[in-house]
């Protein structure tokens, strides 16, 4: 198997018309051509985020994804005062620089730079 990129990723929430906004006001993604708010997708380069409500049966929202950004320190600035919650300051690791922040619904959302330079 080899793997060429990321297609999609699956975030189930509480509320997908409320994570809207974190992923489209506060990250900035781009809604997909056939945008339902009630089932929204964004476009991530070439992969698609799918908010998606919960499943029967799941009683907690899940997902786990990072974001490559230009600047970690000014993307956490800019969450803190728009009010969202920060998991975690910046780390500088000798192959990034990361910061972990909450969605709505309380999922990891991290904010992460290569130091190469790279993306996906």
């Amino acid at each position: 198997v080899q793997i060429k990129g990321v297609d999609f990723i699956w975030c189930m929430a509480s509320d997908p018309e409320r994570s809207g906004w974190f992923y489209r006001d506060l990250l900035g993604l781009p809604e997909a051509d056939d945008f339902d708010p009630v089932w929204p997708e964004f476009q991530v380069g070439d992969a698609t985020l799918a908010v998606t409500p919960l499943h029967v049966g799941r009683t907690t929202p899940d997902i786990l994804v990072a974001f490559a950004v230009d600047d970690v320190y000014g993307a956490v600035a800019e969450a803190r005062r728009k009010g969202v919650p920060v998991l975690h300051d910046v780390r500088d690791t000798p192959w990034c620089w990361n910061a972990m922040i909450a969605d709505p619904d309380g999922n990891p959302i991290w904010l992460h730079k290569r130091k190469d330079g790279t993306v996906g």
